[in-house]
This record gives C-alpha cells, sequence and structure tokens, in this order.
C-alpha cells in the first residue's frame, strides 16, 4: 500500500471550504485524473453518499464507486472505494483566514501500473498529479467564495 498525501492552504471559512471541497460537481474541474462523476453530484456528500467516478490514470481509464464512510463536517471525511483498494481522507482545520487541507489517497500499487507504463514513475505520478489538484482546487474554491462575496455586498 502506497499513502500519498498532499496539503494545502485555502483562504475561507471552514464550514464554506468543507462544502466546497465535498462537491463533487467540481471534482473534473480540479482533479487531473477525473473525466467525470455520477452519483450524489449537486451538494456536499454525506455518510453513506456514492459517487461514481471515471478517471484516467495514465493511459488508462478507470471507473468505480466510492462511497463516504466517514463525515464529521467541517474537519473529516473519508472515500472507500468500491474495491476496498483505495481510499481517500481528508482533513480541514481553521487557521486563522485560511483552511489547512490535507487529502491522503491510500492505494495498491499495482492496481494502477498499467497506466503509466514503468512502475517505478507511479508514486511520483500520483503525487505529481495530486499536488496539481490542490493548487487547482486552492484557486477554485477561493474564486467562489469571492464570487459569492461580491454577490453577498451587491445584494
Amino acid at each position: 500500500m502506497t499513502e500519498i498525501i498532499s496539503t494545502i492552504q485555502i483562504h475561507g471559512p471552514l464550514p464554506a471550504v468543507f462544502d466546497l471541497v465535498t462537491t463533487t460537481r467540481f471534482w473534473p474541474q480540479w482533479h487531473p485524473a477525473t473525466i467525470g462523476v455520477g452519483g450524489v453530484t449537486e451538494r456536499p456528500f454525506q455518510q453513506g453518499d456514492q459517487i461514481q467516478e471515471r478517471a484516467k490514470i495514465g493511459e488508462h481509464v478507470y471507473e468505480g464507486t466510492w462511497t463516504v464512510t466517514e463525515h464529521l463536517r467541517p474537519a473529516h471525511a473519508v472515500l472507500q472505494g468500491s474495491s476496498g483498494r483505495i481510499q481517500i481522507r481528508y482533513a480541514f482545520q481553521q487557521q486563522q483566514d485560511a483552511v489547512a487541507y490535507s487529502r491522503t489517497l491510500v492505494y495498491h500499487p499495482e492496481d494502477f501500473a498499467a497506466g503509466v507504463g514503468d512502475p517505478s514513475r507511479l508514486e511520483k505520478f500520483m503525487d505529481q498529479q495530486s499536488q496539481q489538484a490542490l493548487q487547482k482546487l486552492k484557486a477554485l474554491v477561493e474564486q467562489i467564495l469571492a464570487d459569492e462575496a461580491k454577490v453577498e455586498i451587491r445584494g
């Protein structure tokens, strides 16, 4: 099993950041592997919800279902893949005007080695994708929150 831990600071209030990160319709906008999502996509996910994902890792397309197995708003959530061999953990902590967000991907390398050809490159590839994803997520969440603040000021 391999664990990829990525962290970033997202400026905004904890509940709003949590809700945006856990709304899966945004996944294709911020995660480079995600091609599409189905199931619970239009609201923040909750305990027991299921999300279908189609993702491309390297040259291989994977399809699977995530189940929310742990959910403690606004601090923590866990998604378990239907195979039982992949898990994503989200952790959130308010730090002044920002939220420290951590995403931990736990997977079995042999399940994804076909996508990148050389298995020795897989962990680096997955880490780079995760880092890129969090940069895009930060920009997306902060832009949505800024847009909402403008609407509230005008309203």
